[in-house]
This record gives structure tokens, sequence and C-alpha cells, in this order.
């Protein structure tokens, strides 16, 4: 078994790529606090349940040239349009940016990553271990 096949690691890897699209969306909310008309995005949570399902398929056997190998579909964080609509307060100008709500969601997704690349590392010191190797 490859390191890189552990369902554990595919996992983490994918929350991480999330966490990082999220920061990115929160950071241009915060960017954009001021300016009128802005709506605050966010991206839609992870799907674990439809992310195991499709990590758990049996890759495509290619046996001839002809053949086409299977590959899994490229993850999309579409931004939640449902966040866009549910402002409750806003701006003179229309803005709809809440500072406290961005901040908190910064510092939630930094927990996040945080305890994703925790988990990321314990498995591959357990891997190490395993290996008989040091774990660090």
């Amino acid at each position: 078994m490859a390191i890189d096949n552990s369902m554990l690691l595919n996992m983490a890897h994918q929350k991480m790529n999330w966490l990082s699209e999220r920061q990115s969306v929160l950071a241009q909310n915060i960017a954009n606090a001021d300016s009128p008309s802005y709506r605050a995005q966010d991206l839609t949570p992870l799907d674990f349940k439809r992310t195991v399902q499709q990590v758990t398929k049996l890759p495509v056997a290619v046996t001839e040239g002809n053949h086409i190998s299977g590959v899994l579909p490229k993850t999309d964080y579409r931004i939640d349009e449902k966040s866009q609509k549910d402002v409750y307060e806003a701006s003179p100008n229309g803005n709809g940016v809440v500072l406290e709500e961005q901040m908190i969601a910064v510092q939630d997704t930094k927990l996040q990553y945080d305890l994703a690349l925790n988990l990321y590392n314990k498995q591959i010191g357990m891997f190490r271990t395993a290996l008989g190797g040091s774990s660090r």
C-alpha cells in the first residue's frame, strides 16, 4: 500500500485544501468590508460521506493502450449562495460584511487547519513507526 493511498491522509489533505480556499474567501470578505453593495461569501462545507464514497471506489485497470483510465472528479469548492442571501446586518452603503463574523470564521478555519495538519503528521508518524523509523 502506498502512503498516498491512505484514506485518512487523502481526507486530511482535501480538508486542508478546502480550508486554504476558505481562508482566501474570508480574506477577500475582510478586504471588501468597505466596498459598497459587497456581500460576504463562504464556501459550501465539505461532505466527507461523499468523499469517502469517491475515495473507496476501485480504479479502472488499464491493460491496453486504447483503454481510458478512470479519474476522480476534480474537487470544486463552490461559493455557498445561501450565505450571500442571509445578510441580516448591512451598512448604509449596502455592504453585508460583518467583520466580527469574518474574524470568528478565520479563527475557526485556522483551528480546523491545525487539527487536519496534526492528524496528517500523526498518520505519517505512524507509518514511520511501522516501517521501523523514528516518528520524531
